[in-house]
């Protein structure tokens, strides 16, 4: 249900556990005559009720970002469906602060995500976007992620048109997200290019909880001779949370009726939580692409680059080396 946050409310429950008693603990009048246990008792209560309230926020988010999803279904206009994709990037944003904010009341430093990357780049940005790829390719491997599904669509002039891929690793969101953005590549005075990069969280398609999942028994009405009317080999399937159900009755067994049905299920729920991801990944890259005047900036003439952000970097070379590149991250994520 909590797809590329599981894990993180894994820990917060778990963290969560002695709450109530710590809570307790801090009533008890042996313990509020000690004054050092009682104060080392309510720094842990503190400590716990942050985490709580940052869990509840989280989860809040998500169960918000599920009911705005599900209002697509019933948009009728594409202006409708327009405004639901910004709102659900916009929570999706939101998710991922508090998120963050959770893993440092937890003490995580680091957190593993996923995340689905694009650029879309034209005649004269297509040359510093391929760079700007490698050098990312480049600082994420040396941080141990991974980058797959590379894929690169190349214009009828020859150069890249869009570079998308997607990077899998420790805090590979928190890294990218500062470079996302419709940045300008200046070619002369008064006329510029564009960059455009956008970076948005990937969910994984998870598999169907079988809690969500009823199961009924009835006589089937297909073949099978005799046995149709003595044994209750038909069964239907039915996904409680979206009310999708699938009902099977052309085998002779219960059994392999039931793993027909769990099949068809299980395949029809998959696409239909990928097409919404695909939504929520295009609206959520459009909004990016976007977001105009942002402080990043590329010069075709003399082949350099500025972040306003750091002083740094104000008109560095461009491609930066490897280590240029490792210290501009880490800046941007010190801001």
């Amino acid at each position: 249900m909590y797809g590329i946050y599981g894990d993180i409310i894994t820990a917060a429950e778990r963290a969560l556990d002695s709450f109530e008693e710590t809570q307790q603990l801090l009533e008890y009048p042996e313990v509020q005559a000690d004054k050092g246990y009682y104060l080392s008792v309510l720094s842990k209560y503190n400590e716990l009720k942050v985490i709580k309230d940052r869990l509840s926020a989280l989860i809040s988010a998500l169960k918000e970002e599920e009911e705005i999803s599900a209002l697509l279904a019933e948009s009728g206009s594409n202006e409708e469906r327009a405004a639901i994709y910004e709102e659900l990037s916009s929570l999706k944003r939101n998710a991922t602060q508090i998120s963050a904010a959770l893993s440092d009341a937890l003490g995580c430093k680091h957190v593993e995500e996923r995340a689905y990357c694009r650029f879309r780049l034209k005649k004269v940005s297509s040359k510093f976007g391929v760079a700007l790829f490698a050098m990312i390719k480049s600082d994420l491997k040396s941080r141990g992620a991974k980058i797959e599904q590379e894929e690169i669509l190349t214009a009828k002039d020859g150069y890249a048109q869009e570079i998308s891929f997607t990077a899998e690793g420790v805090d590979v969101v928190t890294l990218l997200n500062p470079l996302a953005g419709a940045h300008k590549v200046y070619i002369a005075q008064a006329k510029s290019d564009e960059l455009c990069f956008a970076v948005t969280p990937a969910a994984r398609v998870e598999k169907v909880d079988e809690r969500d999942l009823k199961i009924d028994v009835f006589h089937s009405s297909g073949a099978g001779g005799q046995n149709v009317n003595k044994v209750e080999t038909a069964i239907r399937v039915t996904h409680l949370p979206t009310g999708l159900s699938v009902v099977c009755q052309d085998e002779r067994s219960q059994l392999k009726n039931k793993k027909r049905a769990l099949e068809t299920i299980e395949k029809r729920l998959k696409e239909k939580s990928e097409q919404a991801e695909k939504s929520r990944i295009e609206a959520d890259i459009n909004l990016q692409y976007s977001m105009k005047n942002t402080p990043i900036s590329f010069d075709a003439a003399t082949n350099t680059f500025t972040d306003t952000r750091l002083k740094a970097f104000t008109k560095v070379a461009f491609p930066l080396t490897d280590g240029q590149f490792t210290s501009y991250i880490n800046g941007l994520i010190a801001l």
